[in-house]
């Protein structure tokens, strides 16, 4: 490798001329975005960004705030929500619509794709793959600089990340520390939101530069037309920041750092001699004689990636761990394990490993028969955690890798360790993955044979629903219905607002979906719900509410008692009335007042509140929001729509409810607390000293939980805790379901299968 001359220093330069961005620069290396001077509002008081559950925030800039969410399947995927102000600004939509558009072309290994967007909605928004790990900045702040096999690592990465950004023709035009995430397979680029296309769309505000000074190109500063050079003096710079600890152009005023940038020599002293010259080619002022990435790709090129985080990985494996954790959905126990199995979470504490199970009958309380450990397996990878339970297998996955067991031996059938899945569904017959090339394939749910593979457009797509019929895709923008025996296209939405979530279907086979409402109310959050015929994709009938639930096959039997099993919906309008909807038509058979407040009122989240257990419809709000100071449980008549009771619960901590014959369950300040079902008086309270707590849900007569020192099982009637799982010895959360009489886990590398005791 020859390395490039370096350029000479002018004698004389003049200041750089043009636009300057705007805004300070800190003294340290360029953090990620700052809030704006005037925080935006938190997203409106509903627990969804479009189809995606909110789980946290993870910070806000200065086009709007950035959340934590997860799709139906579980995908983690970051959320920027647009702020208010730029929403209403038709300049602004205008250019943020051609942003979406743009960033949905981009993909590769080390980018994190664009998974979804609404750029014509209320407050527009768009979705990427969230990536766990630490920043670029992060890493260097708590680690100090990185030595050349890393950086060659860093380096191979961020030029193939640019070659695809690149060949999709666009410039990323804010390559810097801050936007680069580390993970144990090498780097991840973010956020295209100041992309522009190289055909001239421009993107930025008159009079303004997007980028950041001491990062961007000399011809960035001036304003001047970018071509992909521009991104490889970023690269340059980064490099030179991983390989120092300190930005090449020094910290300081903006104006001082477009200056040197333009016309100083960058300060190199600590980069490696084996990559001496290649930074130094990157950061030539003149963008003719800076490197291809092709080049770029083909001198940075490492041997391996395994192990190249070093010390940095134990946050790598901590953040993913979170992750596993905030992915876990918060309210389970209202429908899931009581009818197809439930996730259960807890964190084991480490130590010998021992498995224990005690009843209380050695304490002379009530008895119960301690589970019959039928087999226990080991997983794979020691991280993965149970996925699906179908009828005749069990899913287990790990970000990108899977395996399926039998359900009844624990056999292993197959595994899929290759690294190039990102995101997993199941059915009784298949599997159904999306894999890095961007299309979705189908695998025998037994012999891991593969059926079918298809490309599903532009973006990168998302497994939705599949009933072993239909597989439900949204990609690029669009929902699109795959034959689940082919992968063939039945049909496809006309139009990117018709992008919905598949909630259920109706007794004659209609998909119900949920997307944007078709006009905004003052007075309550509102979605906009349909019934698509499953042949077409035509809409049967839509309707503006603020939740609805569609009862299950499994709930529908229950409710059979009720007279109305199957043949009704029950939905909450804008006016919080109760709704019973015909499923087939949408017409309204009854409504009733209710004493729930306005989703304007309260910080409540009224998506999928609606449940119905054993013949008792329950409404309970999710809390996870700042400014909630309360939760609601209530009870009502599904016959009549009366409200039977009312119970208020606290808005923090851990959360849930479930039901056992005559008693509901809640959790609320770590303490199980027992209902009567019909009339909501207190029975008991359970669970105190046991620390922090999970509600998995009921079973067979039982309430069950999850906590630090492992699960526990307490008796319906009387409160009583009748039996302790007790795992030590092992690290990482549990993912357990149950079905009929057995409960399927998985936890430290381990799969189990034993059956649940009796009350």
């Amino acid at each position: 490798m020859t390395t490039p001359p370096t350029p000479p220093l002018p004698s004389s330069a003049p200041p750089p001329s043009g636009p300057v961005p705007s805004g300070p620069t800190p003294a340290a290396p360029p953090p990620q975005a700052a809030p704006p001077a005037t925080p935006s509002p938190s997203p409106s008081p509903t627990s969804y960004i479009g189809p995606y559950r909110v789980i946290r925030e993870l910070g806000a800039g200065g086009m709007g705030r950035v959340h934590l969410a997860a799709s139906r399947s579980g995908r983690a995927v970051a959320v920027k929500v647009v702020r208010p102000e730029l929403a209403a600004d038709p300049d602004f939509r205008r250019r943020f619509r051609a942003e979406v558009d743009a960033a949905r072309a981009v993909s590769g290994a080390f980018t994190a794709p664009v998974v979804d967007a609404d750029p014509e909605g209320p407050q527009p928004w768009l979705a990427t793959a969230y990536i766990p790990g630490p920043s670029l900045t992060e890493a260097l702040a708590a680690h100090g600089p990185m030595p050349e096999p890393t950086l060659r690592v860093l380096g191979g990465g961020l030029a193939e990340a640019l070659a695809a950004i690149h060949r999709a023709g666009l410039i990323h035009r804010d390559l810097k520390p801050s936007n680069i995430l580390l993970t144990l397979d090498g780097p991840r680029v973010i956020d295209f939101g100041i992309s522009r296309a190289v055909d001239g769309t421009w993107l930025t505000a008159e009079g303004q530069v997007a980028g950041s000074p001491g990062f961007m190109s000399p011809e960035q500063s001036r304003g001047g037309e970018l071509t992909p050079a521009s991104d490889v003096f970023a690269f340059g710079a980064v490099l030179a920041f991983a390989a120092t600890g300190m930005p090449p152009f020094g910290t300081g005023a903006v104006h001082a750092l477009l200056y040197r940038a333009a016309y100083e020599e960058p300060q190199l002293t600590g980069v490696p001699h084996g990559l001496l010259g290649i930074v130094t080619a990157c950061l030539d002022k003149d963008p003719a004689r800076r490197p291809a990435v092709e080049q770029l790709q083909t001198w940075l090129r490492p041997e391996t990636v395994a192990g190249w985080l070093g010390a940095v990985e134990l946050r790598v494996t901590e953040d993913q761990r979170t992750l596993a954790g905030a992915l876990r959905t918060p309210v389970l126990s209202r429908r899931r394990l009581l009818v197809s199995g439930a996730v259960l979470a807890a964190t084991a504490a480490a130590g010998g490993t021992a498995w224990v199970l005690r009843t209380r009958g050695e304490d002379g309380g009530s008895t119960a028969s301690a589970p019959e450990l039928a087999w226990t397996k080991e997983l794979p990878q020691p991280g993965m955690s149970l996925r699906e339970v179908t009828r005749s297998t069990l899913l287990c996955t790990e970000k990108s890798a899977g395996a399926c067991f039998d359900r009844s031996t624990g056999k292993l059938l197959w595994k899929d360790l290759a690294g190039q899945n990102t995101d997993a569904l199941a059915d009784d017959g298949r599997v159904y993955t999306v894999r890095t090339d961007g299309k979705v394939y189908a695998f025998d749910g037994r012999s891991g044979k593969r059926e079918w593979d298809a490309p599903t457009g532009d973006g990168a797509p998302s497994l939705n629903f599949s009933d072993g019929e239909l597989v439900m895709v949204t990609s690029g923008g669009r929902f699109r219905a795959l034959e689940a025996s082919s992968g063939e296209v039945r049909w496809t939405s006309r139009k990117k607002e018709d992008v919905s979530v598949v909630i259920g279907a109706t007794p004659a086979g209609a998909l119900l979906t949920w997307g944007s409402a078709s006009k905004t109310d003052p007075a309550a959050m509102l979605k906009g719900y349909s019934a698509l015929d499953r042949k077409t994709g035509e809409r049967v009938w839509t309707k503006d509410l603020v939740t609805l639930y569609p009862p299950d096959k499994s709930t529908v039997s229950k409710a059979g008692k009720a007279g109305k099993a199957g043949k009704v919906l029950y939905g909450i309008d804008a006016r919080m009335k109760l709704l019973a909807l015909d499923p087939e038509s949408g017409r309204t058979l009854w409504s009733r007042p209710t004493r729930l407040p306005p989703t304007n009122s309260e910080i409540l989240g009224f998506d999928r509140s609606l449940s119905l257990l054993d013949g008792t419809l329950f409404c309970y709000p999710s809390t996870g929001f700042n400014g909630s100071t309360r939760g609601l449980l209530v009870a009502f008549d599904p016959a009549s729509g009366k409200t039977l009771w009312t119970v208020r619960t606290t808005a923090r901590g851990n959360r849930g409810y479930a039901r056992a014959g005559g008693t509901v369950c809640y959790l609320d300040k770590k303490i199980l607390h027992g209902l009567d079902a019909g009339t909501g008086a207190k029975r008991w309270t359970a669970g105190t000293g046991l620390g922090d707590l999970e509600l998995l849900g009921a079973l067979r007569g039982l309430f069950l939980a999850a906590g630090t020192k492992g699960l526990y099982a307490f008796h319906a009637d009387t409160g009583e805790q009748v039996w302790h799982y007790r795992a030590t010895g092992g690290s990482g959360s549990w993912s357990a379901q149950a079905l009929g009489d057995d409960l399927y886990a998985a936890w430290s590398g381990k799969l189990f299968r034993f059956s649940v005791p009796g009350a």
